[in-house]
């Protein structure tokens, strides 16, 4: 195609690359667009699932498709700068009731024991109890319980659907602990 309009191979060859190069950068772009992400986690608030400073993908189509369920590790854009991505686990549903009674926390009248946590709740925040969850919002929560700002906060507080960038999928970095999330 290039040939009739250039006629020299070293020009024909670099406007080649140019193109290919241009091609492959909007793929990047209409991928990182509309079917992931990258973050990076900030602070201790999901250990031992994650670390300060790991680095993640978010699959931003699992949720075209279906919708977020607890226990997905989600990021969202911190109220307070929503340039940063905040990333914390799914611990309410819409229509879910929370309840936070002797330092330990209740959904629906049920204990929640699960296997992320490592350590009983001390930090209950400064959000009012009992919460029932809207029909498009979740409560969400470090791992690390007692050391997050989560939906406990009124800063955080509940998150919308709609603000939910994606589902944690794959920490890429550090090399040696690349895997899936659960």
């Amino acid at each position: 195609m290039l040939d009739k309009y250039i006629k020299n191979e070293k020009l024909k060859s670099l406007a080649e690359w140019v193109i290919a190069a241009g091609m492959a950068y909007l793929a990047y772009l209409l991928l990182s667009h509309f079917v992931y992400a990258t973050a990076e986690v900030s602070g201790p608030s999901m250990n031992p699932t994650l670390h300060h400073g790991e680095r993640v993908i978010i699959n931003k189509l699992v949720y075209v498709l279906g919708e977020p369920e607890k226990g997905d590790v989600i990021a969202f854009p911190y109220p307070a700068n929503p340039l940063d991505k905040h990333v914390k686990r799914i611990i309410g549903a819409p229509g879910d009731l929370i309840e936070v009674n002797e330092h330990k926390l209740y959904i629906n009248g049920e204990l929640l024991e699960d296997e992320f946590s490592y350590e009983p709740l001390v930090t209950v925040g400064d959000t009012q109890y009992p919460i029932t969850v809207g029909s498009d919002e979740y409560f969400v929560m470090g791992d690390n319980r007692n050391n997050s700002k989560d939906s406990r906060s009124s800063s955080v507080g509940l998150i919308q659907r709609e603000n939910i960038i994606g589902k944690i999928w794959i920490r890429f970095f550090p090399f040696g602990a690349m895997g899936f999330i659960k």
